[in-house]
């Protein structure tokens, strides 16, 4: 039997952030354009243009945030959880968030007792710090002097 990992925060009680880099995604050859174009819903304006014609990674996000976080199937609870990281960050507008915040969003709001979510916190950012597709980057948070 093995012994679950316990979670540990930072003894300062900070979490580390997390947001989307669009260079990032760049450096691991997607076009972040194409990325996020993926993930619009039905009712994103843009999705009137060809694919083509988009070339704003920045407006993009914003649309996503405004448009298709709302869509039923934005997110759902069977995705890759790196999938539905990714999503949550769009929702925000990739404002850097607490990995705290994204740990608990995803094990209380996407956690269903058909596909539970049980994961530390501490696992969360290894996946996240791990990624080879979607650009996430870690930032810590500013000191508070």
């Amino acid at each position: 039997m093995t012994t679950p990992e316990t979670d540990t925060s930072p003894e300062d009680g900070k979490s580390p952030l997390y947001y989307i880099s669009l260079d990032r995604i760049t450096q691991l050859g997607r076009s972040p354009v194409f990325v996020l174009a993926e993930r619009r819903g039905p009712s994103a304006p843009s999705r009137l243009k060809a694919d083509s014609d988009l070339n704003n990674p920045k407006e993009l996000i914003d649309e996503i945030a405004e448009y298709s976080v709302n869509d039923q199937d934005f997110i759902r609870s069977d995705m890759p959880l790196q999938e539905i990281v990714f999503r949550i960050l769009l929702g925000r507008r990739n404002e850097p968030t607490p990995l705290r915040d994204l740990h608990f969003e995803l094990t209380e709001k996407w956690s269903t007792p058909i596909r539970p979510i049980s994961i530390t916190e501490r696992g969360l950012g290894r996946i996240l710090n791990d990624d080879t597709y979607y650009g996430f980057e870690q930032q810590d948070q500013p000191d508070d002097d």
